[in-house]
Order: structure tokens, then C-alpha cells, then sequence
């Protein structure tokens, strides 16, 4: 099963402010978790729509993320620096 990833406005913009070495960790991470799309987070984060969003902690990131499997695609929701 083959899903992409895209990546919310939010998530764009903190991307576009990291380092080449920063983004491309950050490139493999999305693809991971796009060939991985029944993956779960390391914790579990309710948006205010109700929606499960997952946040998946890579030691110098956090991404939030949700699988949209109707489409087959993973929604990077945000990329957040710790």
C-alpha cells in the first residue's frame, strides 16, 4: 500500500528554517512514516476538530502528524523544534 505525505502550511514554515542536514532528517522521517502509514505516534494529541493527531518525538524535533487513509496520505500537521 503506497501513500504520500504532504505537509500543512505550519509545517512548511518551520521546515523552510531548518538547516540542509535538518531537512533532510526531517525528509527521511516524512517518507518513514508515509511507507509506514498504520504507524502511532509516540503520544496521542486531539485537535480541536476532534481528529487524532499523532506526535512522533525525534529527539531534536516533534512532528504531528495524521493518516488520511481515504486518500492515502500522511498530513504532516506541524514540525516543532524542542
Amino acid at each position: 500500500m503506497v501513500y504520500e505525505y504532504s505537509l500543512d502550511q505550519e509545517a512548511v514554515t518551520a521546515f523552510a528554517c531548518c538547516s540542509p542536514r535538518e531537512q533532510r532528517r526531517l525528509l527521511a522521517a516524512f517518507a518513514q512514516v508515509a511507507l509506514h502509514p498504520f504507524t502511532t505516534g509516540d503520544s496521542i494529541l486531539h485537535g480541536e476538530n476532534g481528529r487524532e493527531n499523532q506526535l512522533w518525538d525525534l529527539g531534536e524535533f516533534v512532528i504531528t502528524f495524521w493518516t488520511d487513509h481515504a486518500v492515502r496520505t500522511v498530513r504532516i500537521v506541524t514540525v516543532d523544534r524542542i
